[in-house]
């Protein structure tokens, strides 16, 4: 549910991009603020998904297994199922609207080389998601439910000023890199060379 809405939340803002690449706005060439705001909303939905889900998937202190360490199946929990259940909403919400607008920044950011980025990331996420789960059971089982799911969502939130970074200082990060320099100075060079074919053609 919270994907569908991340969903509707996407097309809306495409639907505004493509307005104001319509009118020519400034900040519509640019490709911080074409992509990263929806990162911006998500990164908060994410961190507070976490905490939602953290602090009401609780059980009473009898539920829990001291020799095995884990939790027992019971019905007298302190909060109705459903509860962490709606934290997905959120959390949902979050996920795809920071993974929509993170890979869209790519494409836009390193044009005829996107595919090498989005396969870069893609290894680096795959990699993570590999090994990190290794990191899980021991984490739960020192930290609980809630501290360790508070525990992800104080990393998430510190995270959320990276797009906001990106923003404020990403078109002087592409100033000072010299593979950027050199992808725009392609990116003018295939143009006048389209320019000049198309008047060439029009000569003719």
């Amino acid at each position: 549910m919270g994907a569908c809405i991340a969903c509707c939340i996407y097309l809306c803002w495409d639907a505004f991009l493509r307005a104001a690449k319509v009118r020519d706005a400034p900040w519509s060439r640019q490709e911080e603020y074409r992509r990263l705001p929806l990162a911006c909303i998500g990164g908060p939905f994410f961190s507070i998904g976490c905490f939602w889900i953290g602090w009401t998937a609780r059980v009473r202190p009898r539920d829990y297994n001291q020799t095995s360490r884990s939790f027992l199946t019971s019905k007298q929990a302190d909060i109705h199922w459903i509860v962490p259940i709606l934290g997905g909403l959120p959390w949902g919400i979050g996920y795809l609207l920071l993974f929509m607008s993170l890979m869209n920044y790519l494409v836009d950011s390193y044009e005829i080389y996107s595919a090498s980025a989005l396969a870069a990331s893609t290894c680096t996420r795959s990699l993570l998601g590999a090994v990190l789960p290794f990191a899980t059971t021991p984490m739960y089982n020192t930290l609980g439910v809630a501290w360790s799911c508070s525990l992800l969502g104080l990393l998430t939130l510190a995270m959320c000023i990276i797009p906001f970074a990106f923003i404020r200082y990403g078109d002087r990060i592409r100033a000072n890199s010299n593979f950027c320099q050199e992808l725009a100075e392609n990116k003018r060079d295939a143009e006048t060379r389209e320019v000049g074919a198309s008047a060439q053609e029009e000569k003719v």
